[in-house]
């Protein structure tokens, strides 16, 4: 069988497969537009949640809850301070059972000496304890007049001498901070942290500017949460936090997020979201209570007559539970009163037995 004959490479492959070693790499263009659209449109969404959200919760605590308590108070009025004064009564009672339970169970003895004792320092409350001496115990020196404890250079430091005679006299070190961390071997991190300091400032004073109640024609509900997250973070330190609240300051100025980066909307929308969940947590709560869309309601005759039956029925089961609590500190106090004050027993010392 003839030998075919080898093929010829191309003057393509040959370049190729002699550069192939040089490890060039290519540029790619990529589009990042769709992926800005897809952030852009969960911010979008993230806040538009948000701002529904908000404005049912503001209808109620604006709107419904006000109308709420008007209408309770001028129906109830009476029964609520009955239930109001009831309350304390209970509440002084229930503290008393509570003091006595834990005389009995750390103390020890019956039930009625434990209520004589609690009664007893009840009316008699033990002065408070005097204020500790200026510097503390720790800071007081052990060998009488002279310096404080905590300060080695003192001139009437005792060890002072005894230091100074086995290791020579030392004091304190007087090279700048900067040369003594380079020789421990600690770089120097004052430039990071005036870095940081500087940007600090400057974010805060730029959000001050934007959000300060004196320069605000209307402090809404939403300023207000950014003015107060703005003087958690610069308490905190926390630049990114800032540059959040100022970005989205700039973009209720704006109205568009054409100049923020993907990243920061990243954020800023993670952050609505943190907001919304708790938001929701709230009026997942407020739904529970009477008051929730009261200003839509229309059946105020019916809804009278189930308040009214809900605050009688709290009233009866306040009364019977005070009446208990009353019981049971009056069996102790008659318990209390017939118990005869105890004696000393003499000391008897046996031979062979001592007593410090």
């Amino acid at each position: 069988m003839p030998r075919r004959a080898p093929r010829q490479k191309t003057h393509g492959q040959a370049d190729v497969h002699a550069h192939a070693g040089n490890h060039c790499r290519a540029l790619v263009r990529v589009d990042g537009s769709g992926i800005r659209k897809k952030i852009k449109q969960d911010y979008e969404k993230a806040r538009r949640d948000l701002d529904n959200s908000r404005r049912v919760l503001d209808q109620f605590q604006q709107t419904d809850q006000p109308q709420f308590m008007r209408w309770l108070n001028s129906h109830f009025g009476a029964l609520l301070t009955e239930l109001r004064e009831l309350n304390l009564k209970l509440a002084a009672d229930e503290a008393i059972v509570f003091m006595v339970q834990n005389e009995v169970m750390f103390g020890g003895g019956s039930y009625a000496r434990a209520f004589k004792r609690v009664m007893e320092l009840r009316d008699n409350p033990e002065p408070p304890p005097p204020p500790p001496p200026p510097g503390g115990e720790r800071d007081r020196n052990p060998f009488g007049a002279g310096p404080d404890w905590g300060n080695p250079h003192g001139p009437d430091d005792p060890l002072k001498a005894i230091f100074e005679e086995m290791f020579g006299e030392v004091g304190p070190d007087e090279r700048p901070w900067e040369e003594r961390g380079r020789q421990a071997g600690h770089p120097p991190q004052a430039a990071a942290s005036a870095h940081v300091s500087k940007r600090l400032k400057e974010l805060y004073r730029a959000v001050v500017r934007r959000l300060h109640p004196d320069s605000q024609r209307e402090m809404t509900a939403q300023k207000t949460e950014w003015w107060h997250q703005a003087q958690a973070a610069y308490e905190a330190g926390d630049a990114e936090q800032l540059e959040v609240i100022l970005t989205l300051c700039e973009i209720g100025e704006r109205g568009t997020t054409a100049h923020t980066s993907a990243s920061l909307l990243q954020r800023i929308t993670a952050q609505l979201r943190s907001s919304l969940r708790e938001i929701k947590r709230q009026i997942t709560q407020r739904r529970r209570e009477p008051a929730w869309n009261f200003s839509k309601r229309t059946d105020h005759a019916a809804m009278a007559d189930q308040v009214g039956r809900e605050l009688r029925g709290e009233l009866m089961a306040m009364k019977q539970r005070w009446m208990d609590t009353q019981e049971v500190i009056a069996k102790w106090k008659a318990a209390a009163e017939k118990l005869k004050p105890r004696r000393r027993k003499a000391q008897s010392f046996r031979d062979g037995e001592f007593q410090l």
